[in-house]
């Protein structure tokens, strides 16, 4: 296994920090003349633009949590739940009729009609115990 010389190992080291170190007198003379620094005509204008954006995004994300929250209490609402059952018992008759007008295969029919079925039970159960927490309310 070949070991690095320590001899050349700290030469390079010390000659990298006296290169970094000596950097700054490469630096250009601070006598030269510099390009004077005029303000920006534009610079209220764009403070404006950046206020009015963020303006509008706050806004934006304040309408989209309200509509989630409200969407999420209309289905977790009794008259949601109840809109959520009529309407899967209507879509379990339409694919009854389908079937008996032979316009879908029995099997998308199965597939729909248990998919369907499950999604009306899971309403009814949450329905249930809905009305249970209502009415041990009530009785407490």
């Amino acid at each position: 296994m070949n070991t690095p010389n320590p001899f050349r190992l700290r030469t390079v080291c010390w000659t990298a920090f006296w290169i970094i170190c000596a950097t700054p007198l490469f630096a250009q003379d601070d006598n030269t003349p510099r390009s004077a620094v005029v303000p920006s005509p534009m610079g209220i204008h764009t403070w404006f633009i950046i206020f009015a954006v963020g303006a509008f995004l706050a806004w934006c994300i304040s309408y989209s949590l309200q509509l989630q929250k409200e969407a999420l209490k209309r289905r977790t609402s009794r008259e949601g739940l109840v809109l959520r059952r009529n309407r899967y018992m209507e879509e379990l008759a339409d694919l009854e009729s389908q079937r008996e007008a032979g316009t879908i295969s029995e099997q998308r029919f199965k597939r729909l009609y248990i998919n369907t079925k499950l999604r009306l039970a899971k309403v009814r159960e949450q329905i249930g115990r809905l009305e249970q927490g209502r009415d041990a309310t009530q009785d407490g």
